[in-house]
């Protein structure tokens, strides 16, 4: 089910959905923060490949375009919010927004250790890192400039190898995913 379309903020209507650079479908609200790498996301709604292979209950780019151009004429809020009746696309994947707030000094530190750890011990610091709304970066078969950086300068041709994990929450990229191509 399609919820609202647009949301109202400092006066100013503002697309309720989204696309993330991965492809996701998120849902934006008055309720998300402005200044997050996507603005106001609070919630992913369709997963890229979920987009590529629907079910029948799946939200996708096509249904919210079809929704956004019978209601276009009636709302003008829309044309506003969508110019072009497009769903606005963005440069970074979305990270769910962290209930808790940790010093970016012992993140950062996190992220220098867990190379060294066991495989049991860096699980347990991955999920405590989520907990504090710090994730990995996804993994994506091209080079995108907001959360990659090119090994050595080197060339980055589709499909990627990652050489370094980057890390990243809603709001900051922490460290760029270092890839080459395969």
């Amino acid at each position: 089910m399609i919820a609202e379309l647009v949301f109202l903020q400092d006066g100013k209507p503002r697309p309720a959905y989204v696309v993330d650079c991965l492809g996701n479908l998120v849902r934006c609200s008055a309720k998300g923060d402005p200044e997050a790498l996507l603005p106001y996301s609070i919630e992913l709604v369709s997963k890229s490949s979920e987009l590529q292979n629907p079910y029948p209950w799946t939200l996708n780019v096509e249904a919210l375009v079809s929704r956004l151009r019978f209601v276009a004429e009636a709302s003008p809020g829309i044309l506003l919010a969508y110019p072009g009746i497009s769903v606005p696309k963005f440069g970074y994947p979305f990270v769910p927004p962290a209930e808790v707030q940790e010093d970016e000094a012992l993140i950062e530190q996190a992220m220098d250790i867990l190379p060294t750890l066991a495989e049991v011990d860096a699980v347990a610091l991955r999920a405590q890192l989520a907990e504090v709304g710090v994730y990995q970066i996804p993994r994506s078969t091209v080079f995108l400039e907001g959360i990659h950086e090119a090994a050595g300068g080197g060339i980055t041709i589709p499909p990627l190898e990652e050489l370094s994990a980057g890390w990243m929450s809603s709001t900051k990229i922490y460290r760029k995913a270092v890839v080459r191509s395969a």
